[in-house]
């Protein structure tokens, strides 16, 4: 089986009896965590080692790490439950290049400046990540943040980047886009 179908199963088992995740239908999940996931890399843009804070139950990680596996990636949650089904996912699929960290990312001060790319799916508004990931970012580096263009709007000139620019994608009939910072 496609390491990225066997996620999907393993999404919707443990759907059943603990709540990772909002979308509930096989098409909901490859669609929203899988093929969302996946954009990053499409695009060329995901550089080792790689930051997902928080990562939830290991989105946009896994699917990446499926796809990309001479990527390394270090992904922080505190959600014990989220960082339980991870780890379980980590050992089904096999997967090397993937650390999990059950830990609140304001407490991870010594992985600053370590990191080519940092990720945020869902986890802060746009600028907030803005403002709270760049300190995990080497010389260099790039954050890369999942939005709406709506969202995207409210994001201004950084004093703390080189650049900041936007790729949209179209994600089934809804309009999605990926905020790239460049430090």
């Amino acid at each position: 089986m496609d390491p990225l179908e066997e996620l999907v199963e393993l999404v919707k088992r443990w759907k059943k009896r603990v709540n990772i995740t909002g979308a509930k239908t096989r098409e909901e999940i490859t669609r929203e965590l899988i093929l969302d996931s996946l954009k990053p890399l499409e695009f060329g843009l995901i550089e080792s080692p790689v930051l997902d804070a928080g990562c939830g139950a290991g989105f946009p990680t896994l699917p990446l790490a499926v796809r990309a596996p001479e990527v390394n990636f270090v992904a922080v949650d505190s959600n014990r439950k989220k960082i339980n089904f991870l780890k379980e996912a980590i050992r089904r699929l096999n997967l090397q290049n993937v650390e999990a960290v059950r830990e609140r990312i304001e407490n991870l001060e010594h992985l600053h400046g370590r990191f080519k790319t940092v990720l945020s799916k869902a986890f802060l508004p746009p600028e907030e990540a803005l403002v709270l990931l760049r300190p995990f970012l080497a010389p260099g580096g790039k954050l890369i943040v999942y939005s709406t263009p709506d969202a995207a709007k409210n994001i201004g000139k950084e004093p703390h980047y080189r650049r900041v620019d936007t790729v949209g994608y179209l994600l089934g009939d809804r309009k999605r886009c990926l905020i790239v910072a460049l430090t």
